[in-house]
């Protein structure tokens, strides 16, 4: 490629200065010079984008800028310049809601609010990505660094095109480039065919050339252009709804937003529905579901997800029931954990959720790998992990949304140290399975379908299996001193983490049993949770749903 040769006789000449200068200062600066070219040359020839380093906002590492500075000053003197002397208009409009322009300045938002733009697609490598949040436009970004006159990946592509569609439905996208001549009309046309999918090559063109006279892909670009069309990778993939909740864990998902669409657009189409305060996580899945989306993703806390999982759960029993040979294995739970104690996603994807949720869980999702596991429903309402009278209830009750935003897990801990404090029993009649009913006097009983090992109270069995067919059933004695109850979740803690109760409470004092259903009743109306939501009723019936649910793990 021409270009290619200019940089590594640029490199030459330089280093040839640099062997024949006069002074030790002059050779440095020489060298500083031929070393940037010759890098950059290198990046041309192995097509390889990432030299500069170009982070997911844009920005470029003040260490590539300091080795680069002979080349990116004159990349910038030489735009700015063009685009000065450029014949047409910075940004264009080249269908509704779709534009294309050069290399965006401040000085552009003014227009970018006018056309109704509220998303950016940035295909440059050479230059820094505008933090526009920074400068208080909270415009969505995503880089795709692609090098001038060259062509992008085909992964590069199937992301653009996910991410464009995305945004293109609910408010104005710009893509550029440096001039807006080259790559940025390459993912334009890419987009182009791949909504409209009768059109030849030449539409698409035309229909960019029409509106932006100086704009021209190259003989290389041409026939990668052609390449991707014949391969059929032009068209959106499949389907895949973000149910966020924008209040889960004290607020995460406006911050975490940007960060999710962009991971998972390089395989998905994505659409987002976010909750209100008069519109649930449940009716936004169904409303996905009735729209096409096989892959529904809770982004919130467990009692969200819980929310997603029972429309998928109830449209798949619902099927089978219909027709026993059905599964409908296709519909599938995504989790993107974004509550305060994640406790489904710490089960289904480890404790590194704890740690990093977002990329865990997005990684996991890309992948794309599924299992089936069991769901349970607790008075016609279904739940994931644990359903719970006693201890864990008042816990849950006592720590406040303040608490939770403020400590997150921590909120919790407390709320357990005071119910032991209150340390209050409760007289009740189970009823398991077919078994005759029998009578406990108990501070917390526990009926789990899935725990992670921190879920305390819910371990007398070990953890619990989410695949099993069965609930774990996990009662304590009545215990009038605190401490003795505080001994009991120490054994209860062993046992999550050793996965046998035996060995760590051999005085039997923590009772444990299985079984796929049970009938919990008292004289009084019960107080109780489920997966973190507190309920009330006269009695409380629980039954196992096997294999009911597909999720990604």
């Amino acid at each position: 490629m021409p270009i290619t040769y200019y940089y590594l006789a640029g490199a030459c000449l330089s280093f040839a200065a640099a062997i024949y200068s006069p002074g030790y200062y002059y050779t440095l600066i020489f060298f500083w010079i031929a070393s940037s070219f010759s890098l950059v040359s290198a990046a041309y020839l192995l097509k390889n984008p990432y030299i500069f380093r170009k982070k997911q906002d844009g920005t470029i590492p003040v260490y590539i800028r300091w080795l680069f500075i002979p080349f990116l000053l004159g990349a910038q003197l030489y735009n700015a310049w063009a685009r000065k002397n450029d014949s047409v208009q910075a940004i264009q409009k080249i269908e509704d809601n779709l534009f294309l322009a050069c290399r965006l300045f401040p000085s552009d938002m003014v227009e970018l609010k006018e056309s109704g733009v509220h998303a950016i697609l940035d295909v440059t490598a050479e230059f820094d990505g505008l933090d526009w949040s920074a400068n208080g436009e909270n415009l969505s970004y995503l880089s795709l660094p692609v090098l001038d006159h060259q062509s992008p990946t085909n992964q590069q592509l199937v992301q653009a095109i996910n991410w464009v569609d995305m945004h293109v439905e609910q408010h104005g996208v710009v893509i550029h480039c440096a001039l807006g001549r080259g790559r940025s009309v390459f993912f334009m046309a890419a987009y182009l065919l791949s909504k409209n999918k009768h059109w030849t090559i030449e539409q698409a063109l035309e229909a960019i050339y029409g509106v932006r006279k100086t704009a021209g892909l190259n003989r290389q670009q041409l026939k990668a252009l052609v390449k991707a069309h014949k391969s059929g990778i032009l068209v959106t993939k499949a389907r895949l709804a973000l149910i966020a909740n924008p209040v889960s864990g004290g607020g995460k998902w406006p911050e975490a937003k940007d960060d999710i669409t962009q991971r998972l657009s390089a395989k998905y189409a994505v659409s987002i529905y976010e909750t209100t305060a008069e519109i649930s996580a449940k009716t936004l899945a169904e409303k996905a579901l009735k729209q096409g989306h096989t892959i529904l993703v809770g982004c919130g806390g467990d009692g969200t997800i819980a929310e997603v999982a029972a429309v998928l759960t109830h449209r798949r029993l619902a099927t089978n029931s219909a027709d026993k040979k059905a599964t409908n294995g296709d519909l599938t739970l995504g989790i993107i954990p974004l509550g305060t104690t994640n406790a489904l996603s710490h089960v289904l994807h480890g404790a590194g959720t704890k740690v990093f949720p977002i990329s865990v869980c997005c990684d996991v999702i890309l992948e794309g790998k599924t299992s089936v596991i069991d769901t349970a429903t607790c008075n016609d309402e279904l739940f994931l992990l644990i359903a719970s009278v006693g201890l864990s209830q008042k816990m849950i009750e006592s720590a406040d949304r303040e608490e939770k935003n403020a400590g997150g897990q921590l909120a919790y801990l407390k709320g357990l140290w005071d119910a032991l404090c209150l340390n209050e029993a409760i007289t009740l009649t189970i009823t398991l399975d077919e078994q005759p009913p029998f009578t406990v006097t108990t501070t917390s009983f526990v009926v789990a379908n899935a725990a992670p090992f921190s879920t305390i109270l819910a371990q007398g069995g070990g953890g619990p299996d989410i695949a099993d067919g069965l609930l774990d059933i996990t009662w304590l004695p009545d215990e009038t001193i605190a401490t003795e109850q505080a001994l009991n979740l120490t054994g209860l803690a062993a046992s999550g983490l050793i996965g046998n109760v035996v060995e760590v409470a051999p005085n039997d004092t923590i009772e444990f049993r299985q079984g796929k259903s049970i009938m919990i009743e008292a004289t009084s109306p019960l107080s109780y949770v489920i997966d973190g939501e507190s309920r009330e009723a006269d009695k409380i019936f629980i039954t196992i749903e096997p294999s009911s649910l597909t999720v990604l793990s």
